[in-house]
């Protein structure tokens, strides 16, 4: 029996060894048939290249001179793979969809050049005819010259034709809702085009070139003596349908620099005059900050916020304390020059700047995580709102109900509620009520909706921010405002468009600021000569002959 069973054991494993060799054959059988199937298909390939192995190729008058292996056959297998794919018919649909953005890009060029005609035949119009200057009477303008001239200061109107160009700018910024500087810039670029740069206004009008490409032409030809504009132009624009905008400003600033006929020292010296500041919110509560300043100042400052920040990193490299790379060391470093720092004369020593900050209660009280909102820049995160609320001494502190956005609070630090109504208008309007305006209130006028010297109320459903521009276009143009109770301006342009502005914070209508009554004023108020004036017509007898006092 034992014999018998080794015995089966022995069979069992030759078995079992068998079927391994089998499948291990099977295996190696099928990499064979499929490496055969590759090497057929390989030479397939190099067949129908006329490529044969070991034969010096006919069309390669390199490789004439030697035998070429299997890889130099096969790189010529590819080229030749390679050749029938770029000559491969062309996808039509995609042809078609690439030649509809082309024409729609014509399109809006086109449409370009006829806007800028038609905003140039606009101003040609109002220049002409002075429509939307608001005319004044006589005896109130008696009166504002005598009241200069008894205060010893010159008379400060515009005239007819400046109001119609002011009004006209205005008009076209809220029709077309962009900026009054985007407005002023539209008028000119029309007018240099359609009278002093026709070869420029060809090219957009036929599609050639892009409305950006035209403000690069005409900023740096505006910069030129007039006399020399058509040779510039010619110059800038020769191959410009195949330039890029930032191509063609560099082509035109070296066309202009190598035709300007004032030195570098003069043009510099005029610049100067332009340099500004400015800063521009952006996403997720950051912003940026611009300073357009001369060459030497850039370097200056670069430089020493560099070293600083540069000490700070060399630090951190020593005592390894501050996580922060270099580029926001630098940054860091900056603003905290700018906050804390003083002038060589000293300006500056113990200034902050006054920021409004409007929080949610329940975010001031950790029940919420609702933003706050930085005056002039928009939404805070809640952990900021709280500390600015809670510990900057340059932040006002504002508290709004978390449902109904009322304001329940301007604090008591700094001026009285609710008798304090300039701050509560302050509060209310958050910028320049004028429509587009952006300027912050604080830095506007407040305005009587209703023209005080026409019996209008210092009340605080008749009053309203404005800047200093949108105050004059109020008063002496052809604009008209009424405000609603919810403290919206509803602006009529001198074209009869209609736009509305809305306060920037909701008021509730239970705050105490919004009960203010003024005191009854002890000054004597101008002649309302308006209520005098009626309406002409001809079917009015006891009117014929009579003219208004113009």
């Amino acid at each position: 029996m034992a014999r018998r069973s080794g015995a089966e054991s022995t069979e069992s494993a030759s078995a079992v060894e068998s079927a391994a060799l089998a499948a291990e054959n099977a295996a190696v059988d099928a990499r064979a048939v499929v490496t055969a199937a590759e090497r057929a298909e390989w030479a397939a390939e190099m067949a129908a290249a006329g490529i044969v192995p070991g034969r010096r190729p006919e069309t390669r008058r390199s490789a004439g001179r030697k035998t070429i292996s299997g890889v130099q056959a096969l790189n010529y297998v590819v080229e030749a793979s390679l050749q029938d794919w770029k000559a491969r018919p062309v996808d039509a649909e995609q042809v078609r969809l690439l030649d509809a953005v082309r024409e729609c890009d014509l399109t809006i060029n086109r449409a370009h050049a006829a806007r800028a005609t038609a905003i140039d035949d606009l101003a040609r119009r109002v220049a002409s005819t002075a429509v939307t200057g608001r005319p004044l009477a006589r005896v109130m303008l008696t009166q504002q010259a005598q009241a200069a001239g008894e205060q010893g200061r010159p008379l400060q109107r515009w005239s007819e034709t400046q109001a119609a160009e002011e009004g006209l700018v205005a008009e076209l910024g809220c029709l077309l809702r962009v900026h009054e500087n985007t407005a002023r810039n539209l008028l000119c670029v029309s007018k240099t085009l359609q009278h002093d740069l026709p070869a420029t206004r060809a090219r957009l009008a036929a599609g050639l070139i892009s409305y950006r490409h035209v403000e690069v032409i005409v900023d740096n030809a505006l910069s030129l003596p007039a006399d020399s504009w058509a040779a510039f132009e010619a110059e800038a624009l020769t191959g410009s349908e195949d330039l890029t905008v930032g191509q063609l400003k560099k082509r035109a600033v070296t066309v202009r620099e190598l035709s300007h006929p004032e030195s570098i020292v003069t043009r510099h010296k005029k610049a100067l005059s332009q340099r500004c500041f400015s800063v521009m919110p952006a996403r997720d509560g950051m912003a940026c900050l611009e300073l357009t300043l001369s060459q030497e100042d850039a370097a200056a400052i670069t430089d020493r916020v560099d070293t600083l920040a540069r000490s700070l990193h060399n630090a951190a490299a020593l005592e390894p304390v501050d996580n922060r790379h270099l580029g926001q060391q630098r940054l860091d470093v900056a603003v905290d020059l700018l906050l804390t720092g003083v002038t060589e004369t000293g300006l500056g020593a113990g200034v902050q700047g006054l920021v409004n900050v409007t929080v949610p209660v329940l975010t001031l009280m950790g029940h919420s995580e609702a933003p706050g909102t930085l005056d002039g820049f928009g939404p805070i995160n809640a952990e900021t709102a709280r500390r600015v609320a809670a510990t900057a001494k340059s932040f006002t502190r504002i508290l709004i109900h978390p449902e109904t956005s009322a304001v329940l609070s301007v604090g008591k630090t700094r001026y009285k509620v609710p008798a304090d109504l300039k701050k509560w208008l302050e509060i209310r309007d958050g910028t320049c009520r004028f429509p587009g305006c952006t300027r912050q209130a604080r830095h506007s006028e407040i305005d009587h909706t209703h023209d005080w010297q026409y019996n209008g109320e210092t009340r605080w459903n008749n009053l309203a921010h404005l800047c200093k521009r949108g105050h004059r276009l109020k008063t002496e143009t052809g604009w008209t405002a009424q405000q609603t109770p919810d403290g919206v301006l509803h602006w009529t342009s001198p074209a009869g468009k209609h736009y509305a502005t809305h306060p920037a914070t909701r008021l509730g209508p239970n705050s105490a600021t919004s009960e203010y009554i003024p005191a009854t004023s002890t000054v004597q108020r101008p002649i309302d000569v308006w209520a005098d004036l009626a309406v002409l017509t001809p079917d009015d007898p006891n009117q014929a002959g009579d003219t208004a006092p113009f």
